[in-house]
């Protein structure tokens, strides 16, 4: 399963993915869904699903659903990704992660990772220019900002049950409601096949 902390001061090294079974990828090791910011959904719309789940506090938050929960992601063939160019901003973030609290966190559980060989991406707590994308700088405002744009739209008569995976309801929207993030999470449902066991 993976275990992400968060940087403190520390130094990281990634060595390489060949010869990894991609655990990354697989829903079996934990990854089932990623969480989404606006700046997501032209990006990933075209190859996975996206999908709403309910908060802690009852508010939606958009979600990619990235596996089955039972084996790895339908794009991985051979532990390698058929989608490498186009894969979503988690999938390149990772062994990374952004969170709410802007604060980085790394999966020390990837096999990759290391303390003195390789690429470095973390020196002293920060990331290295070379891995360091937009989902890392805002984090936080990304996610409010996202949040209160759903949340004008969080009423139960707008949405529908999709799918249920390891006992988390996914939800949709029933139709676009004439705004242009809504569409683009309406058009992602075709990419909901038999490979998510519907």
């Amino acid at each position: 399963m993976k275990t992400f902390e968060k940087i403190k001061s520390d130094t990281f090294y990634f060595n390489s993915c060949e010869g990894c079974e991609a655990k990354c990828c697989d829903g079996r090791f934990g990854s089932l869904f990623a969480q989404i910011t606006l700046e997501d959904f032209e990006k990933v719309y075209e190859i996975f699903p996206i999908l709403f789940i309910y908060g802690e506090l009852n508010f939606l938050k958009p979600v990619i659903l990235l596996t089955n929960g039972k084996s790895l992601c339908k794009y991985n063939k051979d532990f390698k990704c058929t989608i490498y160019e186009k894969r979503p901003s988690i999938c390149k973030n990772y062994p990374l992660s952004a969170h709410l609290d802007n604060s980085i966190y790394i999966d020390k559980s990837c096999p990759a990772l290391n303390s003195n060989n390789g690429l470095k991406i973390v020196e002293d707590g920060q990331i290295k220019n070379n891995f360091n994308n937009y989902d890392f700088h805002n984090y936080q405002e990304k996610y409010i900002k996202m949040h209160f744009y759903f949340d004008k739209f969080n009423k139960k008569n707008n949405l529908k049950p999709i799918i249920f995976l390891n006992n988390v309801q996914f939800y949709s929207f029933k139709n676009n409601l004439n705004d242009y993030y809504i569409e683009l999470q309406i058009k992602s449902l075709k990419n909901i096949d038999t490979y998510y066991n519907i």
